[in-house]
């Protein structure tokens, strides 16, 4: 995936806030896999010293949209209608694996799974994602 859209992609995703915050990483796609490294600053803590679950919810919503984009070839992005979260395990500061999973891409609206893995491998956080598609076009024509 050494494209030109999968660099427009990622220029894309590294222009928003939340990309920088979470400091994500786009690895590689393999089996229908994207694979992203997040890392979780003191700023995303909550009292008890593990990561809020608002911001383990923005880090399965950051690689969620990603993942349309690039698989789009950065036609579309998507604007969520709907974001399951379910908390497996605590994570802590520090790095962490994500993945996501395009799970069916209509016309209109994507399905999207994304995981989040605690560094010793374990599922600490998986979400179903669900998001009307916008043309990237119209995006950037709005600006």
């Amino acid at each position: 995936m050494k494209d030109k859209s999968l660099q427009k992609s990622l220029k894309r995703a590294n222009s928003g806030g939340t990309h920088k915050l979470l400091k994500t990483k786009f690895l590689n796609f393999e089996n229908d896999i994207y694979k992203f490294s997040l890392e979780f600053s003191k700023a995303c803590l909550n009292p008890f010293k593990t990561v809020q679950g608002g911001m383990i919810t923005s880090a399965l919503d950051e690689i969620t949209s990603i993942s349309v984009n690039i698989f789009t070839k950065d036609e579309y992005l998507p604007s969520s209608t709907d974001i399951h979260t379910t908390f497996h395990r605590p994570l802590f500061e520090g790095k962490v694996l994500g993945t996501a999973k395009i799970i069916k891409l209509g016309k209109q609206i994507v399905s999207i799974e994304g995981r989040l893995y605690s560094p010793s491998g374990k599922i600490a956080a998986s979400g179903l994602h669900t998001a009307v598609l916008v043309k990237t076009s119209e995006i950037d024509n709005n600006k």
